[in-house]
């Protein structure tokens, strides 16, 4: 049976029926957002999920190993039983396997026009940051975690669970997707020196980052600025300021190419 999802409420319905009549697999061809309002809408179903990598950056597949390429990870359906659980990041009943976060990436992604993903791919976020760069000002965040509070002047303020971006060797952090947690890490300036330094920070791999600071470790996060700010996950734009973000262990299983 074969769904597009145009409609959420619909595809939601299509999917407990498809569950309620035996189905357990379930094959998702799309990016990173896609996997995710799928994985939502299965969310606490015994099953397992497949992915066709066919977004933009599609960076949970490249971290579960998944082939890129269409025909080999179709392939890679049909030929393993192998299956990985992975946590996912919940905002408001949805879940992101990646990131989420607030200030220039935010914004930018609130930027961030549909034609243009579609065109230009990973151009299209590098335009969107350029169109936003006005906007990145140091801000004052208060953060509650696991019952600590804090009071953050970031930049750029972002809760990984993936601790990768654009490919799985370009670390953000030491996250990891099935532990549990989620890293709490910041940019304190968005001026381009510093973005500058974050950015080499992410490419050049360092072990003592120069600019991206670590705050903590936690399982429960609530961002909140004086200031309305968007919040972006997994490069969609979910919600504002203030906002709770909880990491959801073993949210959701994946099948893994076979070791």
């Amino acid at each position: 049976r074969i769904h597009y999802m145009t409609n959420e409420a619909i595809l939601q319905t299509q999917l407990e029926r498809a569950y309620n009549d035996g189905f357990r697999t379930f094959i998702v061809a799309g990016g990173d957002g896609t996997v995710s309002l799928l994985a939502t809408s299965l969310r606490d179903k015994d099953c397992s999920i497949g992915i066709v990598p066919i977004g933009t950056t599609n960076m949970l597949a490249q971290l579960l190993g998944i082939p890129l390429g269409v025909r080999k990870s179709l392939e890679l359906l049909l030929n393993s039983e192998r299956t990985r659980s992975v946590d996912a990041l919940d905002i408001k009943g949805r879940l992101f396997f990646l990131n989420a976060s607030a200030g220039l990436s935010s914004f930018s992604i609130s930027d961030l026009r549909t034609t243009e993903k579609s065109y230009f791919k990973l151009l299209a976020y590098v335009i969107a940051v350029i169109r936003s760069m006005r906007k990145a000002r140091t801000r004052t965040f208060t953060l509650t975690y696991d019952g600590q509070t804090v009071t953050v002047n970031a930049a750029e303020l972002f809760v990984d669970n993936a601790g990768a971006i654009w490919m799985p060797r370009y670390r953000t952090s030491d996250a990891c997707i099935d532990d549990g947690l989620a890293e709490i890490c910041y940019v304190s300036k968005g001026s381009p020196i510093e973005l500058g330094k974050a950015i080499l920070d992410v490419f050049l791999v360092r072990k003592r980052r120069h600019t991206i600071r670590h705050i903590a470790s936690a399982r429960s996060i609530t961002i909140d600025c004086a200031e309305q700010v968007p919040i972006q996950a997994d490069g969609d734009a979910v919600a504002h300021t203030p906002a709770t973000v909880r990491v959801i262990p073993a949210a959701a299983r994946f099948i893994v190419p076979i070791e």
